[in-house]
C-alpha cells in the first residue's frame, strides 16, 4: 500500500478506535485498535511493509523519549539496582535460560533460533507498561520498576537478538564480541543522548539571548531532538539509539536546571504538541501490531505440517514459560532486598506482588518489529529454519500477554475501571481513590472540586523550583484555604465545630513547639534579648487569638490582618528605620525562621507516627500547616529580595499550568465514567471562569 494512503487510513482508525472506546469502556483501548488492525487486515487485504529501521525511529525514538522525560530521575536513581538488574540481567536469563526451554518445549527450532526468539520475547513494551501500571495498585516501588525497567530493556533484547539471529545466518558467534559490542552501544549511547540534549537546550538558550523567541520555532526544535539523537546514535556511532533517546529524555525532564523558560507559551505548546504526536503514534503502534499479526501467522496457519492446536499450545506455554521466570525472578528479587538491602523490610517479599509484576511485562511494538526483521534466508542460502513458526509464536505470546493483563489484573486488584494501554502518565495515588468520594454511584459537585483542588496542590509540588517557589507555596497555601471552605460547606454544623476544634488542637500544637525553640535559642543567646521578647510576645498573641471561640472565618481574617500589620512594620523600618532598628527586624526574621522549622518538624512527626489512626481532614489539616509554614521560611529567606515582576510572573504561570492539569483531570474523570457530563460541564465552566479572570489581568495591566 502506498506510504501516503497508508499514512492517512492509519490516522483515521487512531480517531475511529478511539472513538469506539469511549463506548466499549471495559475494553483496553490498546486491545481494540489491535482488533480494529486485524479487521483491516483480513477483510480489507491491507498490508503495510514494516521496517524496524524506520519503525524504531520513527515511532519508538519518540514514544521513548516522552517516557523518559516523565520518569522522575529521583526514582530512577533510587531504583537504579533493581532497574538495571529487571532491564540487563534479567533479559539475557530469559535470553538463555528461555531459549534453552523454548528449544526443549519446540524441538523443530534450532537452539540458535531459540535463542533469537527469546531474547526478543524478553523486554516489555513500554508503551503498554505505563497505562497498566496507571490502573493497578502496585506499590509505588514496584510500580515505578515496572515503568522504569520497560525504558531499558529494549537495547538489552535487541542486542541479544540481533547476535542470535547473526549467529543464525552467518553460523558464527563471538561471546566476546556480543559483549564488548553491548557495553559499547550501551553506554556511548547514554553519553551521545547526554551531550546532545544539553546542546539543545544550550542552542535553545542562546537563540534565546539572542531575541529568536519564535514559539513555533522552539516548539519544533523540542519535536526533531529524539529523531536526531537517535539518528545520530545508530547512523554515525552504532550506539544504541534506544538507550541515546532515553538518556535524552531524562536530561529533558530536568532543563530547569539547564535553562529557565523564558517563554511559559513554549513550554505549554510544546507539551500540547507531545500529547498529540504520542497520542497518534500509540495508537498507530498497536493498529500495527494488529495489522501485522494475520501477515505473521498467516504461513504457519497454512502449513500442513504443523497443525494449528499445536502451534497455539506453543505460544501458550512459551507465554506461561516466560511469565513464569519473570514472577520467579521479581519474588527473588524481594526477598534479597528485604534481607540484605539498605532500605530493609520496606516491602515485604509477596508472591501476590510478584505475580501482578510478572502480569504487567506485557510484550508489544519491540517484539513484533524484532520478529518482522528476521531475514527469509541464511548465507548459505538455504531458508532460514521455522521463521513462519517462530512468528507465528512471538504473534500468539504478544497477543496473550495483552489479554492476561486486560482480564486477570482486574480480577486480581478488584478494578472495575478500563485499563488504559495507549502510554498516558501514570497518575498520582495522592490524588486520592475517586471511588471513595462516591456517594450511591456518583460523585457530588462539592466533593468533585475538591479532588480538583488535591489535583492543583500535586501539580504545584511538581512544577516547583529555585526560582518560582515563593509564588508556588503561596498559590497551595490558597488552594489549600478553598479546600478547607469546601470541606466546612459540605458538613454538617457539628462536624465542622469538630474540625475546627481537632485544627485548633493541631495549631497549638505548632505553637507549643515555637516555645520550646524560642527557649532553646535563648539558652544558646542566638539572637537579642529584645527580638526574642518581641516574637515571644507576637506568639503569645497567636496562641490567644487561636484558642477563642471564634467562628473560622473570623480567626483567619484575625491571622491575615496580623500578617499585613507585621509586613506594614517592616517596611516602616526598612524606609525610615535606622541601622539598629534594620537588625533587630533580620534577628526577629531568623528567630522566626527557626521556630517556623520546629513546627514543621513537630507537625511532620506527629503525622508520621499516627499516619494510620488520621482521619483525612486532618492530615488535611496538618498539610496545610505546614505548607503555611513552608510559605513563611520562603518569605523571610525573600525578605527584601522579592522581584514583584517576576513573583506575578511566576503566578501566573503557575496558574495556568494548574488549570491545564485540572481540564485534563475533568476530561479523565468524564472518560472513565466517575462524573456526568453535565457534572464535567459546570467543573469546565468553573476553570473557564478562573482561566477568564487570570486573561483578564494580563489585559489589565
Amino acid at each position: 500500500m502506498p506510504i501516503l494512503e497508508a499514512t492517512m487510513l492509519l490516522l483515521v482508525l487512531v480517531l475511529v478506535s478511539n472513538v469506539i472506546s469511549h463506548y466499549l469502556v471495559s475494553i483496553p483501548t490498546a486491545l481494540i485498535q489491535v482488533g480494529v488492525g486485524i479487521i483491516v487486515a483480513l477483510f480489507a487485504d491491507i498490508q503495510i511493509e514494516l521496517e524496524t529501521s524506520w519503525f524504531m525511529l520513527l515511532f519508538i525514538a519518540p514514544l521513548l523519549f516522552n517516557d523518559g522525560k516523565h520518569y522522575p530521575n529521583k526514582e530512577l536513581w533510587k531504583l537504579r539496582a533493581p532497574i538495571f538488574a529487571n532491564a540487563i540481567l534479567l533479559v539475557f536469563i530469559i535470553t538463555f535460560l528461555g531459549g534453552f526451554l523454548i528449544h526443549k518445549i519446540v524441538p523443530e527450532i534450532p537452539l540458535v533460533v531459540s535463542f533469537a526468539l527469546a531474547a526478543i520475547l524478553a523486554p516489555t513494551d513500554t508503551v503498554a507498561v505505563h497505562g497498566i501500571a496507571e490502573r493497578v495498585k502496585l506499590p509505588p516501588g514496584i510500580l515505578s520498576l515496572v515503568t522504569g525497567e520497560s525504558l531499558i530493556n529494549d537495547a538489552s533484547g535487541l542486542i541479544a537478538f540481533k547476535y542470535a539471529i547473526a549467529a543464525t545466518v552467518t553460523g558464527f558467534f563471538s561471546f566476546k564480541n556480543a559483549t564488548l559490542e553491548f557495553f559499547y552501544m550501551a553506554i556511548a549511547g547514554a553519553i551521545i543522548g547526554f551531550i546532545l540534549m544539553i546542546l539543545i537546550h544550550l542552542l535553545k538558550i542562546w537563540l534565546m539571548k539572542q531575541g529568536i523567541n519564535d514559539v513555533i520555532l522552539h516548539t519544533s526544535l523540542q519535536i526533531i531532538a529524539p529523531f536526531l539523537i537517535y539518528f545520530v546514535a545508530e547512523d554515525h556511532f552504532h550506539a544504541s539509539g534506544v538507550i541515546a533517546v532515553v538518556a535524552a529524555g531524562l536530561v529533558a525532564s530536568t532543563k530547569k536546571n539547564f535553562a529557565k523558560d523564558y517563554l511559559a507559551e513554549i513550554h505549554m505548546l510544546t507539551e500540547r504538541t507531545w500529547d498529540i504526536i504520542i497520542y497518534l503514534l500509540n495508537g498507530i503502534v498497536f493498529l500495527i501490531l494488529g495489522i501485522e499479526f494475520p501477515v505473521a501467522m498467516r504461513e504457519t496457519i497454512q502449513n500442513p505440517h504443523i497443525g494449528n492446536i499445536r502451534a497455539i499450545g506453543y505460544a501458550v506455554l512459551i507465554w506461561f514459560m516466560l511469565l513464569v521466570i519473570r514472577i520467579i525472578w521479581i519474588y527473588g528479587y524481594m526477598q534479597y532486598d528485604y534481607s540484605f538491602g539498605k532500605q530493609k523490610g520496606k516491602i515485604k517479599p509477596s508472591f501476590y506482588i510478584a505475580l501482578l509484576s510478572g502480569l504487567t511485562g506485557v510484550r508489544g511494538a519491540i517484539t513484533m518489529a524484532g520478529i518482522l526483521s528476521i531475514p527469509h534466508v541464511i548465507d548459505s542460502g538455504a531458508i532460514f529454519p521455522e521463521r513462519s513458526l517462530v512468528l507465528f509464536i512471538a504473534s500468539g505470546v504478544i497477543l496473550l500477554s495483552l489479554l492476561a493483563a486486560t482480564i486477570a489484573l482486574p480480577l486480581l486488584t478488584k478494578q472495575k475501571k478500563r485499563i488504559e494501554m495507549t502510554g498516558d502518565e501514570p497518575g498520582d495515588e495522592n490524588v486520592g481513590n475517586l471511588h471513595e468520594l462516591m456517594q450511591n454511584g456518583e460523585i457530588s459537585e462539592t466533593k468533585a472540586r475538591m479532588h480538583l483542588i488535591k489535583v492543583a496542590i500535586q501539580t504545584l509540588e511538581k512544577e516547583t523550583s529555585d526560582e518560582n517557589r515563593l509564588a508556588a507555596y503561596d498559590l497551595m497555601h490558597e488552594y489549600n484555604h478553598m479546600n478547607r471552605h469546601l470541606r466546612i460547606e459540605q458538613n454538617s454544623k457539628e462536624d465542622v465545630a469538630f474540625f475546627i476544634e481537632k485544627e485548633r488542637d493541631l495549631r497549638t500544637m505548632a505553637f507549643e513547639s515555637e516555645f520550646v525553640c524560642l527557649e532553646k535559642l535563648k539558652e544558646n543567646q542566638a539572637a537579642s534579648d529584645f527580638s526574642l521578647h518581641f516574637y515571644e510576645q507576637a506568639l503569645e498573641k497567636k496562641l490567644k487569638l487561636s484558642n477563642k471561640d471564634f467562628r473560622a472565618k473570623f480567626i483567619w481574617l484575625n491571622i491575615y490582618l496580623q500578617r499585613k500589620s507585621r509586613r506594614f512594620m517592616q517596611i516602616v523600618f526598612k524606609k525610615f528605620g535606622n541601622k539598629k532598628s534594620h537588625t533587630h527586624v533580620v534577628e526577629i526574621l531568623a528567630v522566626e525562621k527557626e521556630c517556623a522549622k520546629a513546627a514543621i518538624q513537630t507537625l511532620s512527626l506527629y503525622l508520621k507516627k499516627n499516619k494510620k489512626d488520621i482521619s483525612p481532614s486532618k492530615k488535611s489539616a496538618i498539610y496545610h500547616l505546614i505548607v503555611e509554614y513552608r510559605n513563611k521560611i520562603e518569605r523571610i529567606k525573600q525578605y527584601g529580595q522579592i522581584d514583584r515582576q517576576a513573583y506575578e510572573s511566576d503566578i501566573h504561570d503557575l496558574r495556568l499550568k494548574v488549570l491545564a492539569s485540572e481540564r485534563a483531570r475533568i476530561q479523565e474523570m468524564y472518560e472513565n465514567g466517575d462524573i456526568s457530563r453535565e457534572l464535567a460541564a459546570r467543573l469546565r465552566q468553573f476553570v473557564n471562569y478562573s482561566e477568564g479572570s487570570i486573561m483578564e489581568v494580563d489585559f489589565e495591566n
